[in-house]
């Protein structure tokens, strides 16, 4: 019942040769005669259980995909999967990314016989944000600001993944100025200090699309 290969040249099996002899009786001896004494394990270099001829083998890896949202990549979540019968519940990381696997170890698919389980790896899908775009740890996104502020200076309430922050606006500025808001971005995979990449906020400044009768007198002032 078990399977058991050769690695050599089978002219040197059974064609003769300096070494044939011992090469034919060490093949017979592994098949037919000495399968309760491969004491080491290693044979004809396979692995076999004592006893028993059959090659001992590592339970084959196996992957899922699952989706997750920013806010959930931003801040770590975990999934109940259903693996072969059995609930296994993964921890995905802070920051992970788009196409990133999380792997557990001995939790794919069983070893024959009696070898050691494989792994389960889970395959990350990031779902799109409808505010921020991300490249790497970075995120991107805009914050409108009336006119009088970008003429005037003043804040601008800017939304993050951590809360509210106020943005300071300086007088003068121009519709497509981007200021960068350190370490407000994604965590950084793996870091042990807690690191964050950055925000970009693109300044869209937003015109009045309607003026009272003293609006328009006041611009044409100006």
């Amino acid at each position: 019942g078990g399977t058991y290969q050769w690695h050599g040249d089978l002219g040197d099996l059974f064609g003769g040769g300096s070494t044939a002899g011992g090469a034919f009786s060490d093949f017979f001896r592994v098949v037919f005669g000495d399968m309760g004494n491969a004491s080491q394990g290693q044979t004809m270099g396979g692995s076999f259980r004592r006893g028993t001829g059959q090659r001992v083998r590592r339970g084959e890896d196996t992957e899922t995909s699952v989706e997750i949202t920013l806010e959930e990549a931003y801040s770590g979540t975990t999934r109940l999967l259903e693996q072969g019968g059995r609930r296994v519940r993964v921890k995905i990381p802070p920051g992970a990314r788009d196409g990133s696997k999380v792997r557990v170890p001995g939790k794919g698919h069983s070893g024959f016989p009696g070898g050691a389980t494989g792994d389960l790896f889970l395959k990350i899908g990031v779902q799109s944000h409808a505010v921020f775009r991300r490249e790497g740890d970075d995120l991107f996104c805009t914050v409108d600001v009336d006119l009088y502020t970008a003429v005037l200076g003043g804040q601008a309430r800017l939304k993050t993944l951590d809360g509210d922050v106020t943005l300071k606006i300086p007088s003068g500025t121009h519709s497509g100025t981007t200021f960068r808001l350190r370490g407000k971005g994604m965590p950084k995979p793996r870091s042990r200090d807690g690191e964050h990449g950055d925000l970009l906020a693109t300044v869209q400044v937003c015109v009045p699309d309607s003026l009272s009768e003293r609006e328009r007198e006041l611009f044409e002032e100006l």
